[in-house]
């Protein structure tokens, strides 16, 4: 899986490439600032998902570079604005400067909003406009919204000093900040390829809960893992008085809550068989990741 994930990123980063040289403008620095924040690395697992998603459809990855890069510029334009001083303040993403440290907070601000609507401008570029991409489009920005990412990112800074934060209330924000962007690369692949309402449904618990493991790990990481090693600061959750799953559960409580959301993600998806047997594959891999 780390060969594939490493496969996947290379198409993603040749695909990124060719749509910024057609939709950049030459307005400067803000165009700079776009570059900067969607270029900076990362595993690029969103990206990855919307070729998982058509590739469990029998379609080719081609298919939906455009659903790729726009993913991706929406996750980067979540990330400009969770790294400013009003939302996490953080300096560091993978090991470089924040977008915010390097343009200024109004660019940076500006930059997250250039890649948000980028990413819909080239998500609805190339496709005729049928029932399944209409229906893909909808899917993403019901995720992204204040039904979904947005949504979480609202209880999230609502987290901060709040003591009543059990389980419940952490599922509810991880489901909603991190497993609906995980939703919408994956199901609005699937939708776009023409899945049917099982598939997706199938499919919707799948990426659900690994949006979870993802988060939960990244808590987990976040404890015992040093700046160096996850290109960002640590223990930021302790410095911006949040609750994680970890404080509630212990680092060998979340361990096992992971695996049951594996075991259910898996259960979710086998009745496809062979189909499905990459997205199963990378369920396990991140259950396990160590950055």
């Amino acid at each position: 899986m780390k060969e594939a994930l490493a496969e996947y990123r290379n198409i993603f980063e040749r695909q990124l490439q060719d749509v910024l040289a057609q939709y950049l403008s030459d307005i400067q620095p803000i165009s700079e600032a776009l570059v900067y924040a969607v270029s900076n690395g990362g595993k690029r697992i969103r990206p990855t998902l919307c070729y998982l998603g058509a590739d469990f459809c029998r379609k080719d990855s081609e298919y939906v570079k455009n659903l790729a890069v726009g993913i991706e510029m929406i996750h980067s334009y979540s990330l400009v604005h969770d790294d400013m001083p009003c939302m996490d303040d953080d300096d560091l993403r993978r090991g470089k400067p924040t977008a915010h440290k390097v343009y200024g907070e109004g660019m940076a601000m500006l930059a997250g909003d250039a890649l948000l609507n980028m990413a819909f401008e080239v998500m609805l570029g190339d496709y005729d406009f049928d029932k399944n991409t209409l229906g893909a489009m909808r899917y993403v920005a019901k995720m992204c919204g204040i039904k979904g990412m947005i949504g979480g990112q609202c209880l999230d800074l609502a987290n901060e000093s709040k003591e009543n934060f059990g389980i419940k209330e952490l599922t509810r924000l991880n489901r909603l900040k991190t497993s609906c962007l995980i939703r919408a690369a994956l199901v609005g692949s699937a939708i776009l390829c023409g899945a049917d309402a099982q598939e997706v449904q199938a499919l919707e618990i799948y990426a659900q809960n690994l949006g979870e493991i993802f988060q939960i790990v990244d808590d987990i990481l976040d404890r015992t893992s040093t700046e160096q090693e996850l290109g960002k600061q640590v223990k930021q959750d302790i410095a911006n008085d949040k609750k994680s799953v970890v404080d509630i559960l212990g680092i060998d409580g979340a361990k096992e809550y992971i695996k049951k959301l594996e075991d259910e993600a898996v259960k979710s998806i086998s009745v496809y068989g062979q189909r499905a047997q990459k997205l199963i594959e990378l369920c396990k891999f991140l259950s396990n990741r160590s950055n």
